[in-house]
Order: C-alpha cells, then sequence, then structure tokens
C-alpha cells in the first residue's frame, strides 16, 4: 500500500534572514534542551532572526540551563523535575521548540498542544511510527501550528539543487544518494536503542531519508534495509551502519547510507542523477577552506562537528548553523508562525519519515522489500 502524503512540488524556501514580510510581532519561544545541537546551532541561529524571542530554556540539569541562558541573554530558565511542566504553561510563550532526547518527544509534544503552544520538534519526530502518529493527532486535534526540525531540507546547497530540478535543469531525476557519518553521537542517551528509538538507521537515516524524498518529490512506496553493528558491539546493540534503499511511485530511487562507526568527522554529502544532469553536494568536506597545522590542538580551536583530531590537514567548516541549515529552517519557521501559517515541513512529514523507517527496519530482519 503507497504511503499518502507524499512532498508537494513546491518551490524551495530561500531565507532572508531579517526580512520581515509581516508587520506581526515575535515568535515567543520556550527551548526545551541544553545539549550540543541547541548550544552550537539552534540558539546561534534564532539569535540572528530579528522576530525570534527565546524566552526560557527548559532542561532536567541545572547548570548547562542556566549556562546557556546566560550565554545567550535569556532571561527565564526551567529544571528541575517538573520543567516540562512548568516551560509548557508559561504564559509568555507562544511556541515549544522539542530539542529533547527521542524519548521526552511524545511527552513535549503533549504538553505544550495541550497548553495551546505552538510546537517544532527536532527529528527524528518520533522512535517510532506509532509515537509520530501520536504527535500528528495531537497537534492535529488541538489545532496549534507545528514544525519538524529536519534542518538539511533548509540547506542552501540543497534548496538551491532543489530549485534546479524544479526548473528541469536535471531533467528527471531517477536516483538520489545519501551519506551521513561520523564516529559516534555526542550523548550516551543514543547508544540505548530503549531510549533513543533505534541506531543510525533513525538518528541519521531520518536525515538522509528526507533529503531524498525533497529532492525525487515523489511517493515512496516501499524500502529494503540493511544494518548491523560492526564496531561499537561493547557500547550498543543498535545498528552502528545502515542503509535504506526506498522505491518511489515513479519508479525512482532513493539510497541512503548512515554510520556511526566512520572517522574523519562529520561526512554529509548527495548526489542527484537525473535524465538531462546530475548534482553533487559535499558540505563538510568542499568547505572552500583548506588549512594544514602541526600547532597544539588548542590554538586550532572548533574545526567542524564530529571533528576528531585538530592538528594535520583539516577542512574547517564556517558558520555551521547556516550551511546545515539551522538559520534557514528556523527563519522559515518563524516567518511562518507569526503569520499564523503552517511550514512546509511539518509533523506530517515527521510521521512520514518514521513510516519509512519503520519499513526499513522491518526489512533488516525479513531480509525482503517491505511496503510503506
Amino acid at each position: 500500500m503507497a504511503l499518502s502524503g507524499a512532498p508537494r512540488r513546491i518551490k524551495p524556501f530561500i531565507s532572508h534572514v531579517g526580512d520581515e514580510k509581516s508587520d506581526m510581532g515575535s515568535v515567543k519561544m520556550g527551548m526545551l534542551g541544553s545539549g550540543f545541537v541547541v548550544s552550537y546551532f539552534h540558539l546561534p541561529a534564532l539569535m540572528e532572526i530579528p522576530k525570534a524571542e527565546v524566552v526560557a530554556i527548559g532542561s532536567r540539569r541545572q547548570a548547562p540551563v542556566e549556562e546557556l541562558a546566560r550565554r545567550f541573554g535569556v532571561k527565564k530558565t526551567y529544571y528541575g523535575d517538573r520543567y516540562l511542566e512548568r516551560l509548557c504553561t508559561d504564559p509568555e510563550i507562544d511556541t515549544v521548540f522539542i530539542c529533547l532526547p527521542n524519548f521526552l518527544h511524545l511527552e513535549a509534544t503533549l504538553r505544550a498542544a495541550e497548553n495551546g503552544k505552538n510546537v517544532i520538534c527536532e527529528k527524528p519526530l518520533g522512535r517510532n511510527a506509532e509515537e509520530a502518529k501520536a504527535m500528528l493527532d495531537a497537534v492535529e486535534r488541538y489545532g496549534v501550528l507545528h514544525g519538524y526540525a529536519e534542518d538539511q531540507v533548509f540547506s542552501p546547497q540543497i534548496t538551491r539543487v532543489k530549485g534546479m530540478i524544479d526548473s528541469g535543469a536535471l531533467g528527471k531525476v531517477f536516483w538520489v544518494r545519501t551519506r551521513e557519518a561520523h564516529f559516534g553521537p555526542h550523548s550516551d542517551w543514543f547508544w540505548n536503542p530503549e531510549l533513543s528509538g533505534g541506531g543510525s538507521l533513525l538518528d541519521m537515516g531520518c536525515h538522509s531519508v528526507e533529503v531524498a524524498r525533497y529532492f525525487i518529490g515523489d511517493e515512496p512506496v516501499e524500502v529494503m534495509g540493511w544494518g548491523a553493528t560492526l564496531v561499537h558491539t561493547a557500547k550498543t546493540r543498535a545498528e552502528d551502519n545502515s542503509l535504506a534503499v526506498v522505491r518511489y511511485q515513479g519508479g525512482q530511487i532513493g539510497q541512503s547510507e548512515n554510520s556511526w562507526a566512520a572517522h574523519g568527522g562529520l561526512d554529509l554529502r548527495y548526489e542527484v542523477y537525473g535524465s538531462e544532469g546530475a548534482a553533487f553536494i559535499d558540505t563538510t568536506r568542499d568547505t572552500g577552506i583548506r588549512v594544514f597545522t602541526v600547532a597544539p590542538e588548542e590554538k586550532v580551536g572548533y574545526v567542524v562537528e564530529k571533528a576528531e583530531v585538530g592538528r594535520g590537514w583539516m577542512y574547517p567548516i564556517w558558520r555551521e548553523h547556516e550551511l546545515y541549515g539551522y538559520l534557514h529552517e528556523l527563519q522559515h519557521f518563524v516567518d511562518a508562525f507569526s503569520q499564523g501559517k503552517m511550514p512546509r515541513e511539518t509533523y506530517r512529514d515527521g510521521y512520514i519519515v518514521n513510516k519509512i523507517l519503520d519499513a526499513a527496519y522491518k526489512s533488516m530482519k525479513s531480509g525482503r522489500w517491505e511496503k510503506i
């Protein structure tokens, strides 16, 4: 059975940060989460968006919450056992941004939606399609605006290629290959599949599968999946390497490669093949900068997400929060919410991604193509 809700053929969003097209007020946001992505990507991006006002930060542990509030000038903090409830009932907040571990996404969405808050949820939407559907049902039941924070479909390189696809520059797209790889996640909870929902397929495949779907622009119908724990056997029972091949209604193929076991820092690559052309994107290797150094690493500083060394040949990235898509994604969400409109990437898109990945996990066990 084919999956309903294929992506619309739309012009890709190009962000103009600070371009206020409406005289409506700012979006008053409560941030749930205090981890790496929040501190390095989400909050730096939000600080550059005039209509975005981060009212509060909430997470279980006090120290990181207060440190982020100090660094970014956020006036309210919530921590301890009731942080989630207290932030979601704060009358000054109109939008809750969920950047918590995967096992808390459902609870946070329910809390926010039942209190009439618009919501943005970091990927993956749920640990599985059942959780994602419950989240989608909740935001629709309470009538709140909802955004699925898949940053990569807002990346400047990806939206540029999408524009070329839509203009016919590549002809009919028939194959998309996407790859995301590094040597393992930021936080310990990722390694526990009961908490995270899965391994590299869920954590990274949610990105690579959705980018392929965005480029192809058709309805996914079946998937073949593979996964194995090849390197981190002492850390996890989840797959640290995975593949998903998604077949679409028109016969197109989306090929997703994902690894928690690849040395060399974050590796983001995309290849698009069409009947009249091809496109290649290498976000983290083709940065325009090459550096060789034997200086002490403390002099080199930050190079790229999940870099393992700071000496020798390196490809330092610049403005990661922009190149990965976070800035343009959040600009779009803020613009849409400030105008009372639904954004182009919603909880329904997140639910579709979870459906695809559930079928891929089923295929891992069956060894067959599985319907989505």
